[in-house]
């Protein structure tokens, strides 16, 4: 069981992981004359991830707090 469950958030995060990559290549990077990255390019990527990441911490956050209030409510009710 725990095995199982390892596995589906192995896969949750791999799903989550390739769609902001996705997400940030097809913002960030028009030029494809080049093998390497260019400055503004990089930058963009890693402004993306950073806002990616910093929405995710936030979003965890508030869900944590709501959860909190929920057993709050739910232990005063009994």
């Amino acid at each position: 069981m725990a095995s199982e469950q390892n596995i589906q958030t192995f896969r949750d995060f791999l799903t989550q992981y390739n769609l902001v990559a996705e997400q940030c290549f097809t913002s960030c990077v028009n030029e494809f004359g080049s093998r390497t990255v260019n400055a503004k390019e990089e930058s963009c990527a890693n402004n993306c991830l950073d806002k990616f990441l910093k929405m995710t911490q936030r979003v965890s956050q508030r869900f944590q707090e709501h959860q909190m209030l929920n057993a709050q409510a739910n232990g005063a009710a009994m």
